[in-house]
């Protein structure tokens, strides 16, 4: 039971920094027409997230 909210606590935390990763990312590229900027933070967004499935996916379990 421990274990179970010990990863519910993690993936919180790791949630919780995905989301100030992606605050950066936003305040550092705002909405613009200019289509380079907003091409840098689509890809930006798309690195942080993907760091974040890393880091929550779990291994598989052998038996």
């Amino acid at each position: 039971m421990s274990d179970t909210k010990t990863r519910i606590r993690r993936w919180g935390l790791d949630h919780a920094q995905l989301q100030a990763e992606l605050a950066l990312i936003r305040a550092e590229f705002p909405d613009q027409e200019d289509f380079e900027a907003a091409t840098e933070r689509l890809f930006a967004e798309l690195a942080a997230k993907d760091a974040f499935r890393k880091r929550t996916e779990e291994p598989p379990k052998w038996e």
